[in-house]
């Protein structure tokens, strides 16, 4: 039965007869009233008793008479109405016989209304009304056929006052199974509207693991691209207002303004208490502070020349159309591609390294040594003055996916700290951002290059071989190849973790450093003291040689490396292949989590464990050769691989409390799913 004509109320004119001293004469000359003399209240007509005779009414046309239904005739309701009986309209049934023209009729009193009646009928006439507008307005939106909403009086009343905001959070994602009937139902003191939907397990929505974005409510959406987006939804996205327009990081001015002063206090100090006349690497007071107030200790012309050339050097390769290209969504539903050379950048600087020292005789490991605390407040210098100019340059960004959310304060040390642009680019050729990644990698990977060659020693080769070929030589030099085992560990570990993170540069089009991370001072400054940070531990390592360490010890520490660098690897390779195409066949069974925004959270394998464990596994390769300080302690390198890690679980923190501030309530059920952060059952 339709909802309307199941809700719809009947109201009934009760016509009695008003009789007097009216003769048997009169009434047989008046024509019968029909018995089924019941009139449907129509929508907006109020409900009113008439007790006037039925003589007086006027007569009109009536519409063809309905043939009563013998379900109808035979009601006991209908039978026993006194209403009804005492109706002198009623036809006389067959096998009555008339009465005689001399009776007298005597009239009925009329019967009585509540007063309530009407206000009554006015209610319910409303209630159908709202609940008629809510239908349409279901009908018209396009929400998904799969979601589960309920909407109550309250929601409805918001609704028809312009609140949609109430209807957005009644809004809990379903993953039963349920019709696709839309089955309203109307009560008298109450209306409720029950659309049921039912969603798979397998949809075809994107992952948003390491996603942020300002995005209001969003229904499920059905895409023939998987959830990655189309551009009518892009532009859709586009036109809304950023959730977090208004919220800021890193505790705001107060919390910006401190770590602008203690990042380059805490790099620098850290360093040159490792470095030079600093051998023992120990935070002293220096007995003299002549060394803090010259120049050189800061600056050096000549490192200078080969930092400026680094740089040049390493954005013309990066700018080269060589490498491997990623086309993914971000935000806000639009297709951006991103090129990744890494490992071409690297081999270019290894290959210039090995000309200048080996071809020009040129003592650039040595100089590259000599300078290495004038690099670090170099490189510190340039990514503040960067950081400037990409705050001016930015100053006009809009958009989704371009602008940084959380740097819309109007204060200019929140601003200016976090970055107003996430990819900056200049002639849409060099990307600033990978720029800086690839100067970094470049540098730690020449830091730890020259510890691990000078820790190999190759044994000299004898007359006989001088002039043989060149196979026979590398061959005797491998044969008689020795080495400082400590020290060759620590710098070959930290090769390696610089080579994967080059090797598969591309698993970072994926992450939240490249998609939501401003392009700021606070990102500037990691870049730029992070192959310092990387590089003090096998430094100092290198420095004392360790000679007491024995080998099991080096050998746990290289299998803890391993590990860790096994478990970022296999998670982020399992999320950059869903993220790149989510019906591939490796990834298109994974368990996902829904959410309203139209995209998914791995649930599957090592994302099950913990909500980030790619994280886990960096950190595990960083604390892996701090063991080897338990036979000779420092603070300067405890506290730089400490720096490293505290930098992976803060960003584990910001990404977690972003994402719970843009899924709400979806994100919560996922946590309980997945309750632990970065260690499975302890954080």
């Amino acid at each position: 039965m339709d909802s309307r004509s199941r809700g719809k109320r009947m109201s009934t004119v009760v016509t009695a007869a008003a009789s007097s001293s009216t003769t048997s004469t009169t009434t047989a000359k008046e024509a019968p009233v029909p018995a089924n003399n019941v009139e449907k209240k129509k929508p907006g007509r109020k409900s009113m008793a008439v007790t006037a005779p039925a003589a007086a009414r006027k007569r009109s046309a009536s519409p063809p008479k309905r043939k009563p239904s013998p379900a109808r005739k035979a009601s006991p309701a209908r039978r026993a109405s006194p209403a009804r009986k005492a109706s002198p309209a009623r036809k006389a049934s067959p096998g009555r016989k008339p009465k005689a023209a001399t009776t007298v009729t005597k009239a009925p009193e009329p019967v009585k209304i509540s007063p309530e009646e009407p206000r009554r009928s006015q209610r319910i006439r409303a209630s159908e009304e709202k609940v008629d507008s809510v239908l349409q307005t279901l009908k018209k939106s396009p929400v998904d056929k799969r979601l589960s909403t309920i909407l109550d009086d309250a929601e409805v009343s918001g609704i028809m006052a312009g609140r949609s905001s109430s209807l957005s959070k009644s809004m809990t994602p379903n993953v039963s199974r349920r019709s696709n009937a839309i089955t309203p139902t109307t009560a008298t003191d109450r209306s409720r509207v029950t659309v049921s939907r039912s969603m798979s397990v397998l949809q075809d929505y994107s992952d948003n693991e390491e996603e942020g974005g300002g995005d209001h409510f969003q229904s499920f959406r059905r895409t023939n691209d998987n959830g990655i987006g189309d551009k009518s939804h892009g532009q859709r996205a586009l036109s809304r207002p950023p959730l977090h327009e208004q919220q800021v990081e890193f505790g705001g001015a107060l919390g910006a303004a401190a770590l602008l002063l203690a990042l380059p206090l805490f790099a620098f100090a850290t360093n040159h208490f490792c470095s030079g006349a600093h051998r023992d690497c120990r935070f002293v007071v220096p007995k003299s502070w002549t060394e803090f107030g010259t120049l050189s200790t800061y600056v050096n012309r000549e490192i200078g020349a080969l930092y400026a050339l680094l740089v040049f050097g390493v954005a013309l390769l990066t700018g080269l159309p060589i490498g491997k290209q990623v086309m993914l969504a971000n935000d806000s539903y639009q297709k951006t591609t991103l090129l990744f050379n890494g490992l071409l950048v690297a081999f270019g600087a290894g290959l210039s390294a090995f000309v200048a020292e080996y071809c020009y005789k040129y003592p650039l490991l040595s100089v590259v040594s000599r300078g290495y605390n004038q690099l670090l407040v170099l490189s510190l210098l340039t990514a503040l003055a960067v950081a400037l100019v990409a705050f001016v340059k930015a100053r006009n960004v809009t958009g989704m996916g371009m602008a940084n959310p959380y740097a819309k304060s109007g204060n200019f040390l929140v601003d200016f700290f976090a970055g107003r642009e996430i990819n900056p680019t200049v002639l849409h050729v060099f990307n600033l951002k990978l720029i800086t990644y690839h100067v970094s990698m470049v540098l730690a990977l020449l830091f730890n290059g020259i510890i691990l060659y000078r820790n190999l020693h190759f044994a000299a080769l004898p007359d006989q071989l001088v002039g043989a070929p060149l196979q026979e030589r590398l061959l005797y030099a491998l044969q008689h190849l020795t080495c400082e085992p400590v020290p060759v560990a620590a710098a070959g570990l930290t090769l390696l973790y610089l080579l994967d993170l080059l090797v598969f540069e591309h698993h970072m089009a994926a992450s939240f450093e490249l998609q939501q991370e401003g392009f700021g001072a606070q990102m500037l400054l990691r870049y730029a003291i992070l192959p310092f940070a990387l590089t003090l531990l096998p430094k100092y390592v290198a420095a004392h040689k360790l000679t007491d360490v024995p080998l099991w010890a080096v050998g746990g520490c290289v299998a803890v490396a391993l590990v860790g660098l096994f478990v970022k690897r296999a998670a982020m390779q399992l999320k950059y292949l869903y993220r790149l195409n989510p019906l591939g066949e490796k990834v298109a069974c994974l368990e996902t989590y829904p959410t309203f925004q139209g995209r998914r959270l791995l649930v599957a394998k090592w994302w099950r464990l913990v909500r980030q464990p790619n994280y886990v596994g960096d950190v595990l390769q960083n604390v892996a050769l701090l063991p080897l300080l338990y036979w000779r302690f420092a603070w300067p390198p405890l506290l730089a691989v400490l720096f490293t890690v505290l930098v992976l679980v803060h960003r584990a923190k910001r990404l977690n409390l972003r994402n719970a501030q843009k899924y709400e309530s979806s994100w919560v059920r996922y946590c309980n799913a997945v309750p632990h952060l970065l260690v499975p059952r302890v954080y």
